[in-house]
């Protein structure tokens, strides 16, 4: 896995589960899961448990990157903005081409190899939710 500490197979394929964390003081969802316990409340990290959910989300925005932004993001390619969780909206990276995409559409993550330093990893990828 790529980060495994954001996501993990789900056992039915190439899905993946979120690994959100849930504040056990005031019982917020968030994303992504870190050590420093929870951001809302502040919290301490020991109050804070994993907590994997489906890979499911909807699509509200999307782009195709023509330049290289960042390491390891290779143009031309997809990302978008999904929500992820009621109110909980992260940047993802989408597989395929934007002709497959529209404004509003379910998606799912799904588990996708790809090459980082010479290795093969399997990385999050977001795909409609039709075709998983």
């Amino acid at each position: 896995m790529e980060k495994p500490d954001l996501y993990e197979l789900d056992g039915t394929g190439p899905g993946l589960k979120l690994i959100f964390g849930r504040c056990a003081a005031c019982e917020e969802l968030h994303f992504p899961r870190t050590g420093y316990g929870c951001p809302r409340c502040g919290a301490r990290p020991e109050q804070v448990t994993a907590e994997a959910r489906a890979g499911q989300a909807t699509l509200l925005t999307f782009i195709t990157l023509h330049a290289k932004l960042a390491p390891g993001i290779t143009p031309p390619c997809v990302v978008g903005e999904a929500e992820i969780a009621p109110g909980m909206i992260e940047e993802v990276m989408l597989s395929g081409g934007a002709e497959q995409y529209r404004d509003g559409m379910a998606i799912v993550a799904r588990a996708e190899e790809v090459e980082r330093d010479g290795e093969t990893r399997l990385a999050c990828r977001f795909a409609p939710k039709e075709e998983v």
